[in-house]
């Protein structure tokens, strides 16, 4: 017989849906404010930090392939969000940087994306919001050394 635990603790699982069900918010709710999807938002903050970087380091820094950033910057280019340049010291390589236009859209993003916080925390602790952030950033280390 098993022995039943006094909290479900299938946290992968219940990660996974909750990343699903907040993912499709997050892009309604951008969609609704900005005009732009989760990944051109992502995209935005990232050059806002790191402007004129290279393509290969936004992907890295937004968690995607190179091949998904590679298209996603050819659209938000033809929005004029973003200007791509080649680099002097390797002509294969490419840099990134927001245009005035991608600047104010950032602007208006990191707003959205800050009311779009408060209705996740709505209802938490600050102690409660420091052990989720915690688990986010520890879960992911852990699950590497599983492997």
């Amino acid at each position: 017989m098993a022995i039943a635990r006094p909290v479900d603790r299938r946290l992968f699982f219940f990660f996974d849906r909750a990343h699903t069900q907040m993912a499709k918010a997050a892009d309604n709710f951008l969609s609704t404010r900005s005009g732009v999807s989760t990944a051109q938002a992502a995209v935005l903050i990232y050059l806002g930090y790191n402007d004129n970087c290279r393509l290969s380091d936004l992907a890295e820094g937004t968690g995607r392939k190179n091949s998904a950033v590679t298209g996603l910057i050819s659209r938000m280019e033809k929005d004029d969000l973003v200007q791509r340049h080649g680099q002097l010291t390797d002509r294969r390589s490419k840099s990134v940087s927001l245009t005035g236009k991608g600047w104010a859209l950032r602007d208006d993003v990191m707003n959205d994306f800050r009311d779009f916080n408060d209705r996740l925390i709505k209802g938490m602790s600050d102690s409660e919001v420091e052990t989720v952030l915690k688990f986010l950033t520890l879960g992911p280390e852990n699950a590497k050394s599983a492997s």
